[in-house]
């Protein structure tokens, strides 16, 4: 996936950043099995990007992203990766995890 840059060759910035929201989350296997605690942050062109603790960790392509934050939880592809920094594509709608189910996630 390509993620046009917001600097010119001088590193001038070309538009003006975004705020950044960043938030806590979990990356789950598709079995719903724990990955990892990441930060989630939002993209300019609507996906999500994660960061994770370690840079050398094997992720599945198809993974679930737990907000919990916003107490939800996505079916996710992995469009890009540069160490510890990816950027997800969701394949589905958002679910709202129960009170029960999102204290686990916390």
């Amino acid at each position: 996936m390509y993620a046009p840059s917001v600097t010119d060759n001088t590193g001038i910035r070309l538009a003006p950043a975004s705020r950044t929201r960043l938030r806590h989350g979990k990356l789950l296997t598709v079995d719903k099995t724990d990955i990892c605690d990441c930060t989630l942050y939002d993209l300019q062109n609507g996906g999500t990007g994660v960061v994770i603790p370690d840079a050398e960790a094997v992720l599945p392509d198809t993974l679930y992203v737990a907000d919990t934050k916003l107490a939800t939880v996505n079916l996710a592809k992995v469009r890009w990766r540069v160490g510890s920094n990816l950027g997800v594509l969701y394949l589905e709608k958002p679910v709202q995890l129960s009170l029960k189910q999102s204290a686990k996630t916390k």
